[in-house]
């Protein structure tokens, strides 16, 4: 058990701002790569941009999570600076009193592929409770379950709804996805989106949403690339009622590549 006592408490504080220092100059690196190629041509400014709107995201994160845990985890906070190089394991067992492989991390440093889980998790089912929600998702990745048909659109955007008429049987928001059955021209399919490809969601019907812009696949950033699909709108599998949009047709109609989501 970590003292509270004043000089304990300081040396605490101290690894907290340096774990959060470290999060942001490696995570810089990848802005300065991204900066360099840009300079050179080989980059476009949206891409760059790109780089430091998830760089500002994956640093607002860890400040999130190191805040959140000093004041009950303090012990998972000096075993992520031993992980990290910024404390030795003496001195964490003098500290706390037990090694750190002991002691459970708190994953300041996660790589950022699953770290938006939970707050995903959260805004889908604020959203649900609202009405009608349009995720978008890189169907391009692999443990995304969709139709074949649009397995290479990096921009798929699918309806999913807690009272639709008819309605989706199988709907389940849980920590790694968001999945339920839906109809693609007339045909079932249970659709799995992992959290790690879903990068935007917003309610039917109005004109502003959540992006996660580190998670936005860079071509759909910069609008290169081909032009994303949507599909047509799914239900549950029967045909859709009066008040729910109808099936564009058999092949997705097109729409342009950027969002219109941020808040």
């Amino acid at each position: 058990m970590l003292e509270r006592d004043p000089k304990t408490l300081a040396r605490l504080q101290a690894v907290v701002t340096a774990l959060i220092e470290h999060r942001v100059s490696t995570s810089l690196v990848d802005v300065e790569r991204a900066l360099a190629r840009w300079r050179s041509g080989a980059h476009s400014a949206l891409a760059a941009h790109g780089a430091v709107l998830r760089h500002a995201a994956r640093c607002e994160r860890t400040v999130e999570r190191v805040t959140a845990a000093a004041g009950d985890r303090p012990e998972g906070i000096l075993r992520d600076a031993v992980d990290a190089g910024l404390m030795s394991d003496e001195e964490f067992v003098q500290l706390v009193g037990r090694p750190a492989h002991e002691v459970a991390s708190i994953d300041a440093l996660r790589d950022e592929d699953d770290a938006s889980a939970p707050d995903k998790r959260r805004t889908l089912e604020a959203l649900l409770a609202r009405g009608p929600v349009l995720v978008h998702v890189d169907a391009r990745r692999s443990e995304v379950s969709v139709p074949p048909r649009f397995r290479a659109d990096a921009s798929l955007v699918l309806r999913f709804g807690h009272n639709l008429s008819p309605a989706i049987t199988d709907l389940t928001v849980d920590d790694t996805a968001i999945a339920g059955t839906l109809t693609f021209s007339g045909q079932p399919f249970r659709c799995i989106l992992p959290w790690t490809a879903v990068y935007a969601a917003m309610v039917e019907g109005e004109q502003r949403g959540t992006v996660w812009p580190e998670d936005v696949p860079e071509d759909v950033l910069t609008g290169g690339g081909e032009v994303p699909a949507v599909a047509p709108p799914a239900t549950a599998p029967t045909a859709p009622s009066p008040t729910t949009p109808p099936p564009v047709g058999d092949e997705p109609r097109r729409k342009h590549g950027h969002l219109k989501l941020v808040e």
